[in-house]
């Protein structure tokens, strides 16, 4: 069966179609997505780091200042950020606390506290904070609509982005008054979080996510200069088009290059700086840079972006800001390129029925070995990703089936007359 090489050649490019097909379909496809993480953390990038800087509250931070934090620690993070001028001051945390269930003796504390918070955001020059969207307890009795920045200019259909009836919880009404709110809602859990959403939709009006107002402060820009269209692109005015999906939302590129610095350290480093001593954290990382407060500590790292790998909340919105800062913006090969890899396995199956079988292996087996590296390359100068299941897959079926069915004798493989019979 399958003796002549053309009928191999048709077999290869038949299996080489179906995986084209199969492997951009779930759950395959995870397997593609995957291997496109790995360029993107493993790929040396040209070019400087995103101009966003993570503060990080890890375990160090939590050590001394034990998880929930009071209004206290964030004024700290506030007053040390103030003497860099960073461009932005974010957290992603919801600055909110409830004096009733709180003792009456730590609650005076708290209210001196949000008082000394509250002035140090308003010396701030921008600051942005989280909140979450969400439904109300009694799907029948919805609260009052909310005002929160809108986005107008919307074109497609809006269906697939996420929509929510009610502000499930967001900064005290005294510290919205001088900042931003974000909505830092995530997408439903899944096995691994490689997009983030840009909008939603607030009782069917668009609004922007916690990452959409971060990159707005950054690019001082406004809602009226958005343009939403689902599945295609946002626009920002002409600065940037940022591509989407039908649910609004962007993948991440996890390799790009960020700044990353402790709690403590920047702490320390505002202090070196008021008695104008060299700083710990060099001044680069944070004057004139967004500035990200959030939880980096081993309790908080549940999301999982990569096999093996798992982030907080907080590294991923760093990540998405430095994504779009630098505009690197993760793309797939185009379907010719798949095309092409078909017709060159193709040539390689009428090939190797000529080949020794171990030869055939370790030929097929290098090969591999040589694409990924040249992907790897190709990723880092050009931010396209190319499919991984499909050389593979066509490698493996190769293999097997020569390993499986005689070849053709070849005058290189032939032995010497003198031992013929």
């Amino acid at each position: 069966m399958f003796q002549s090489g053309a009928q191999f050649m048709i077999l290869v490019a038949l299996v080489g179609l179906v995986l084209m097909r199969e492997s951009r379909q779930p759950p395959i496809d995870g397997l593609d997505e995957g291997f496109a993480d790995f360029l993107a953390i493993n790929a040396r990038r040209a070019g400087e780091a995103a101009p966003v800087t993570l503060v990080a509250i890890d375990e160090g931070s939590l050590k001394e200042r034990p998880w929930p934090w009071t209004p206290l620690e964030y004024a700290i993070f506030f007053q040390a950020a103030e003497g860099f001028k960073p461009a932005a001051s974010a957290t992603n945390e919801v600055l909110r606390w409830d004096l009733k269930q709180i003792s009456p003796d730590a609650g005076r504390k708290v209210s001196q506290y949000q008082k000394i918070l509250r002035e140090h955001i308003l010396r701030s020059s921008k600051v942005l904070l989280g909140a979450q969207l969400g439904y109300p307890e009694d799907s029948t009795m919805p609260p009052p609509v909310q005002e929160t920045p809108l986005i107008r200019n919307v074109s497609g259909d809006l269906s697939g982005i996420p929509e929510f009836t009610a502000i499930e919880a967001q900064a005290d009404e005294d510290f919205r008054l001088s900042s931003v709110t974000g909505f830092a809602n995530l997408p439903l859990p899944a096995r691994h979080t490689r997009t983030i959403p840009l909008v939603l939709r607030y009782h069917g009006q668009v609004v922007p996510s916690f990452v959409l107002q971060a990159i707005l402060m950054w690019e001082k820009l406004t809602t009226d200069d958005v343009t939403v269209e689902p599945g295609v692109r946002i626009s920002l005015a002409d600065r940037v088009q940022i591509p989407i999906d039908r649910e609004g939302r962007m993948r991440i590129d996890f390799g790009v290059h960020r700044r990353r610095c402790g709690f403590d350290d920047l702490v320390l480093a505002s202090d070196q700086l008021e008695n104008g001593r060299d700083t710990i954290v060099p001044r680069e990382w944070l004057g004139g840079k967004m500035l990200l407060l959030a939880r980096t500590d081993a309790a908080a790292k549940k999301t999982s972006f990569a096999p093996g790998r798992t982030a907080s909340v907080g590294e991923l919105f760093a990540a998405a800001i430095g994504t779009v800062q630098n505009r690197s913006f993760i793309k797939r090969a185009p379907p010719w390129f798949d095309y092409g890899i078909v017709g060159v396995m193709v040539l390689v199956a009428r090939a190797c029925r000529r080949w020794r079988k171990f030869s055939t292996v370790l030929i097929l087996l290098l090969g591999t070995v040589a694409y990924v590296m040249l992907a790897v390359t190709f990723f880092g100068y050009t931010l396209t990703w190319v499919p991984i299941i499909l050389p593979a897959g066509l490698a493996l079926f190769i293999a097997l089936f020569r390993i499986a069915t005689p070849g053709v004798e070849s005058k290189w493989d032939a032995p010497p007359k003198e031992y013929r019979h």
